[in-house]
This record gives C-alpha cells, structure tokens and sequence, in this order.
C-alpha cells in the first residue's frame, strides 16, 4: 500500500509538471509557412503648406528684378502618405505640355515616420523667362515606371500631382503677354 500512495503522488507530481512545462511554452511547431497579406499601398497626396510663399489656390508673381538672397521660387508643401516607412519619387516639369516631357528637378522624398511630411521645392529664377506665364508641375509616385512616360508610377494609381501658376516680369518685361490659362 505505501508503494501504491507514492506511485500515484509521484504520477500527479510527473503530469502537473508535464502540464506546468506544457502552459509556459504555449507554442506549437509549424510545419509550413505562414503567408502575410503585403501591407496596402496607399498613394500620396500633395497640398499647399498654409504659410507657403506661393499656395497653389492663387497665381503667383515674380519680379526679376527685386533683389533676394536666394534667386529662386520656393514651393512649400504637404506631402501625406499612410505609408509611414515609404521612400517616395518627384518630378518636376516647367511649361509642359506640349513643350518635352523632361523633368527640370526630380529626386526622392525621404520618410520621416509621420503621414505628413513637410518638403520644400526650389525653382531657381534663371529657368523662369519674363513676360509670360509659367507652368510648374510637381508629381509625386512612390516609385516611377520609367523615363519613356516620365509621369507614370509603377503602381497604378499610386500618384499624386500639383500644378502652380507663375507670371514673371523683369524691366525689360513687364507685361505678361502669354496669360496664365
């Protein structure tokens, strides 16, 4: 009989141990390979920066002939994208189309671990001629296809654009003879 007691405390003390060992790793093995839906591409969006020098909403003005330090026009703006970590491409085109569809400045957008990144663009003056209107357009993908279609993304629809209106004089200029349209 006392072989019989502690044969049955010695099998409870084994199976709560085995029971104890088998709560703690709480894991099991897999055997195959556990597929994660990719996480959803969302495209970017560009809006003006509230204190931006020259808001997208009104056409802007310069004079080649006023003295700044800096002879260039700064586009100040908001880039969103729910992709926090995503390295994003621009492009920027001056008076097109119908002129080339070559790209004046073009570059990445580094993520900075927000959905809003403040950027600021430069389009120096000397590109801008005077009396006339000028056409600046900004597009913004997270990653292009190409230079044949130079505005095209890789991703359909991943892809946002913003245009800015300039009309630009100087002494020799200053009438705007081709109006913004």
């Amino acid at each position: 009989m006392a072989f019989a007691s502690k044969f049955r405390a010695m099998l409870f003390f084994a199976s709560c141990v085995a029971l104890g060992a088998a709560a703690c790793s709480g894991g099991c093995i897999a055997t195959s390979t556990i597929e994660f839906d990719p996480a959803e591409n969302f495209p970017p969006s560009v809006v003006s920066d509230p204190s931006a020098d020259f808001p997208l909403n009104r056409i802007g003005q310069i004079n080649l002939d006023d003295l700044v330090e800096t002879p260039e026009m700064p586009l100040q703006v908001i880039i969103r994208d729910p992709n926090i970590d995503q390295t994003l491409d621009y492009r920027m085109f001056l008076d097109s189309p119908p002129a080339p569809e070559v790209p004046f400045n073009s570059g990445e957008v580094l993520p900075s671990g927000f959905v809003e990144r403040p950027t600021v663009f430069f389009v120096p003056h000397d590109l801008l001629g005077a009396g006339r209107c000028h056409r600046i357009e900004l597009v913004v993908v997270g990653e292009f296809d190409s230079f044949v279609e130079p505005r095209r993304p890789a991703e359909e629809g991943d892809f946002d654009d913003a245009t800015w209106w300039v009309e630009v004089i100087d002494e020799g200029n200053p009438v705007i003879v081709e109006q913004c349209q």
